[in-house]
Order: C-alpha cells, then structure tokens, then sequence
C-alpha cells in the first residue's frame, strides 16, 4: 500500500520532478489517431485518382485513358505509399478504400464509354470491352502491392 510518509502520495515516489512527467497515449488517443489516418488517406486517394478524369473528356481515346491514369493514380500510389508508412494500418486500408471507390468509379465511367460502341453518332473507344473490368482490378492490384511494401515491418505479420 502507500507509505502515509512520502511528499509526492500521487507520484507514488519521493522524486522531486522539474515538470510533469510524459503520459503514455491512451487507447482513445490512439483509435481517434487511425481513423482520422483512415479517413484523410481514403478521401485524399479517391480524390487525388479522379480529378483527371472528370478534367480530360475524352477517356474514351486509349492516349487520354493513360495520361488521367499517369496524373491521378500514380501520385495517389504516392499518398498510399506516405499515409501507409506515417500512420501503419490504417493508413494503408484508408489508400485502399479509397483506391476501392476510385476503381467503381473507373469501371462505371468505362462502361459509359464502351456503351457508346456502335453508335454513329458518338466517339467509339479505342481500347477493348474487357478493359471495363482489367484497369479496375490493376487499381486495386497496384494499391494492394504498394500498401504492403510500404507497411512498417513492425506492423508487417
């Protein structure tokens, strides 16, 4: 039990200490820290991977299909890379829930141009159908790699 004869009864110690000392991050601290790490590098990505496509109108040449790619997803990578090593996993699931989001949105936005095919009055698309489900699925492939490589190795199992 406490000795009644100390000075510093809550301390639990007769140190005498210039300042108050460190605490250790709560559990609340910590949980509120990865959500709002999820939440920023999901919104971030999502946002970061579509700007171009509602930029460039013309997705349906495969040349305006790989600038919008090469402008929004590849420096998402680079977000998902720098949230999945600042703040671990959750930084890591938010890149990929973003990159989840951006990949329907790049699947319905191919299939709005591949269902112009065969119609005289509209752009035909220079790529083949199955690129409607392949470039989506790359996305998510892509984002799942460079989350794992980028994971601390104390959060690796």
């Amino acid at each position: 039990m406490l000795a009644e004869g100390m000075p510093f009864e809550p301390l639990r110690t007769d140190e005498k200490l210039d300042r108050p000392g460190d605490r250790p991050p709560d559990m609340d601290t910590h949980m509120i820290a990865g959500c709002a790490g999820f939440v920023a590098a999901s919104l971030l990505t999502y946002f970061l991977a579509l700007w171009p496509h509602l930029v460039f109108h013309e997705g349906y040449r495969l040349q305006t299909l790989a600038t919008a790619l090469a402008l929004g997803f590849l420096p998402a990578c680079g977000l998902g890379a720098f949230a999945a090593r600042r703040s671990g996993l959750p930084g890591a699931c938010g890149f990929l829930g973003g990159t989840m989001a951006f990949a329907v949105f790049l699947h319905l936005r191919l299939e709005q141009f591949l269902a112009a095919r065969g119609s005289r009055d509209l752009p035909q698309p220079e790529y083949p159908d199955s690129f409607q489900w392949v470039v989506p699925l790359l996305a998510l492939a892509a984002a799942a790699l460079v989350a794992a490589a980028a994971l601390p190795k104390s959060e690796r199992s």
